[in-house]
C-alpha cells in the first residue's frame, strides 16, 4: 500500500546517490512502503518488504543497488541487526538511504514523555553508530524536514510548507536540535 511520497530531503538522496536504473530495496514496517510508486515513475525498480514479522530479509546477498529505511528503523525491536541484514543484500558499491525520527528536535525535547515501552530512538551519533555497527564503511548523516513556525503551535497559521534557505543552513549545522528527522546514507564496501 503506497501511503504518500518520500519528504524533499529523501528525494534529494536518492537523486544523489542512486543512479537511474538502480534495482532498490525498500524497506518498510507494518505499513507498506512510502516510495516505491515514486520510484518507478523515475525509472528505478523497486521491491518492498515488511520487517515487522522478520529477521532475515528473503534475498541473496547483493541483490540490490539501493535500500531505503524511510521511518523504519526506530519501530523495530533489533534495528542493528535489521541494519545488518540490509547491508548483506546490497552489493559492494550499494547505498542505504535511512531516516528515522530525531529524538533530540528541539520541540520534542519540550514534549512530556509517557508509556511505558519506549522505542528505539534516534539523533544524528546514534543513527551513526547503528550504521556503522551494521558494517557499513562511509555513513553520513543529517537533519531533516525542521522548521520553526511549523511546530510552534499558535504561529502554525503562517507556514507555507518549506523552512526557509537559512533554517536549512542552520539545520546542517546543528543536525540534533533542528532537525526534525535524521537522514543518512551509508555505503558497502
Amino acid at each position: 500500500m503506497e501511503l504518500r511520497a518520500p519528504t524533499a530531503a529523501m528525494r534529494a538522496l536518492v537523486e544523489l546517490f542512486v543512479p537511474a536504473g538502480s534495482r532498490c530495496l525498500e524497506v518498510s514496517c507494518a505499513g507498506g512502503g512510502l516510495a516505491g510508486a515514486w520510484l518507478r515513475e523515475r525509472g528505478y525498480g523497486h521491491v518492498n518488504v515488511d520487517m515487522a514479522e522478520r529477521s532475515t530479509l528473503p534475498f541473496a546477498d547483493a541483490s540490490f543497488d539501493a535500500a531505503l529505511m524511510i521511518e523504519t528503523l526506530e519501530r523495530l525491536d533489533a534495528p542493528d541487526r535489521a541494519a545488518a541484514e540490509v547491508r548483506r543484500v546490497l552489493r559492494p558499491g550499494g547505498v542505504l538511504l535511512a531516516t528515522a525520527s530525531n529524538v533530540s528536535y528541539w520541540r520534542r525535547r519540550l514534549a512530556p514523555r509517557g508509556g511505558d515501552r519506549q522505542p528505539p530512538a534516534f539523533d544524528p551519533v546514534s543513527l551513526r553508530r547503528v550504521l556503522l555497527q551494521a558494517g557499513f564503511n562511509m555513513v553520513g548523516v543529517e537533519g531533516q524536514d525542521g522548521a520553526i513556525v511549523r511546530d510552534l503551535p499558535l504561529v502554525r497559521v503562517f507556514w507555507k510548507g518549506r523552512a526557509s534557505a537559512p533554517y536549512r543552513v542552520a539545520e546542517r549545522l546543528f543536525p540534533s536540535l533542528l532537525g526534525f528527522r535524521v537522514g543518512a546514507f551509508a555505503i558497502k564496501a
